[in-house]
């Protein structure tokens, strides 16, 4: 191991370190099943836009910025501004009204808004999704300590997944909390010291770059090589229909999502959860700045040829201590991602499926066991799932299609009031089956039917008007009262 590596990993144990130490000071925190699950709802405006900005700086948010700008351009800007606009969606449209009604999970709130057995469908689907989630940002994290260190991405990642469920495990909500603000520290000093580097001192030393620094310093090194700068440079390098689907994405995938809702549970009253999110978009929206332009510094400087290390490349080109300082805050980006969505998944488990379904009086301790136990299991299947199925990790994304049925719900069921309860249920399954269809091409390929669409913005055009024609077409009986909650019951006049 050489002498770069060796600091980076120094900086990285030091820093897992640390995090320890917030997880045992955490788990001082948990009395009952809500501190685990919900920080007791006692989280402040800084606690929530922290963990909430972390969890969307993960892989796709730094390597993969970095490499569709070393493929394509500085158009990948558009990736953290609509991701910031999907969180903005989220906070001054839904937030406030999952924090109000002192619930735990979405599959629950879509209890409290339609039935039970939208609920279970939803609570099965989630604990799926978010389990897929997991495999794939524990691969992305030990991808990275791979890189690092040398060794295989299969046994960093084992080392990744027993390291992130272990100090889930100690504190649950409050865990990701103290490390979350630890996390957006080391992000907010290590990314942005590191561009400043590459800006001022690295890019000045580049063939053609006339000893120029900044922009027009990489400006003039890319044309000395034949590369169009006035494209590279550009906003507008990525199609727009790319764009587009940046944005819709961020839509759908954010406010109906799992681990994103988790905070506005765990938030101290409505107006912070509310408040917090537009802080939280505020915070990610430099990302993409960073990451690309690292990205086409590697590209102009030659460092490599494979555009997925792009950005490692460029942190190993500058001096030890700062480019170890900018790897730990890309660890610290995947990482906050994979602790959300572990988390997520576990809470489900708990909450929705071993709860409601097995015990639904299961007294305070044994949901506090249930909790922890769940973390374990998905922490065990996540570290199975890293060793037997990377290579199903980029078809395992269509997963986002349930973030974007579920908001359809959500959003029917607070704004549409002839929402029926059969209507959310079966534009749930009829949408998740369509997409699947319509993913894995069984059994034709139907994206030259449906304009190439995104598989997410796909279910969302299937389930919108299966939900309104079952709305519309059934009518409320004394059957369908009885399967909801009591006080939706009251509310709809039954």
């Amino acid at each position: 191991m050489g002498q770069v590596q060796t600091i980076h990993l120094g900086v990285i144990a030091t820093a897992v370190t640390v995090i320890v130490v917030f997880g045992i000071l955490a788990s001082r925190r948990v009395k009952n099943s809500e501190d685990m699950l919900v920080s007791g709802r006692s989280l402040g405006i800084f606690f929530v836009a922290c963990a909430l900005a972390a969890e969307y700086m993960g892989g796709l948010g730094t390597i993969g910025v970095s490499e569709r700008a070393f493929n394509e351009g500085m158009g990948v800007v558009w990736y953290h501004i609509a991701a910031s606009t999907g969180i903005l969606f989220f906070g001054l449209s839904f937030a406030h009204y999952y924090r109000k009604y002192g619930i735990q999970t979405v599959p629950e709130y879509l209890y409290y808004l339609f039935d039970v057995k939208t609920w279970k469908i939803n609570a099965l689907l989630n604990f799926i999704a978010y389990t897929f989630f997991a495999v794939i940002e524990v691969v992305a994290l030990g991808s990275i300590l791979a890189g690092i260190t040398g060794l295989s991405i299969t046994s960093c990642s084992i080392v990744a997944s027993v390291f992130v469920t272990l100090y889930v495990l100690s504190a649950g909500m409050w865990s990701i909390a103290y490390v979350s603000m630890f996390y957006m520290g080391l992000i907010y000093l290590g990314l942005p010291l590191a561009f400043f580097y590459i800006m001022h001192f690295s890019v000045p030393t580049l063939a053609g770059s006339g000893g120029m620094t900044g922009y027009a310093g990489l400006a003039s090194a890319m044309q000395s090589q034949g590369l169009d700068p006035a494209f590279w440079f550009s906003p507008f390098s990525l199609s727009p229909m790319v764009v587009v689907g940046f944005f819709i994405g961020g839509i759908l995938a954010v406010p109906a999502a799992q681990a994103t809702v988790n905070y506005a549970f765990g938030a101290r009253n409505w107006k912070i959860a509310r408040l917090a999110p537009v802080l939280a978009a505020f915070l990610i929206v430099p990302l993409s700045l960073w990451t690309g332009t690292m990205g086409l510094y590697a590209k102009t400087a030659g460092l490599t040829h494979e555009p997925k290390l792009a950005l490692i490349t460029a942190l190993t080109s500058i001096p030890p201590w700062i480019g170890a300082i900018g790897s730990l805050a890309i660890f610290s980006a995947i990482i906050s991602t994979a602790d959300s969505i572990l988390f997520a998944a576990s809470g489900v488990l708990a909450k929705d499926l071993l709860q409601r379904w097995f015990n639904p009086h299961a007294d305070d301790r044994q949901v506090l066991r249930w909790t922890r136990m769940s973390v374990l299991i998905v922490g065990a299947i996540a570290t199975a799932g890293a060793l037997t199925v990377p290579q199903l990790l980029k078809q395992a994304y269509f997963v986002y299609t349930l973030r974007a049925v579920t908001l359809v719900c959500v959003f029917f069921g607070i704004y549409y009031k002839r929402a029926h309860p059969d209507a959310a249920f079966w534009s749930i399954l009829v949408g998740f089956i369509a997409a699947t269809l319509y993913q894995f091409n069984i059994p034709i390929d139907y994206k030259p039917i449906f304009w190439d669409m995104h598989v997410a913005v796909f279910t969302v055009v299937i389930a919108i008007p299966v939900f309104i024609i079952i709305s519309l077409v059934r009518k409320w009986t004394p059957e369908t009262a009885c399967e909801l909650p009591p006080l939706q019951r009251r509310e709809n006049g039954q």
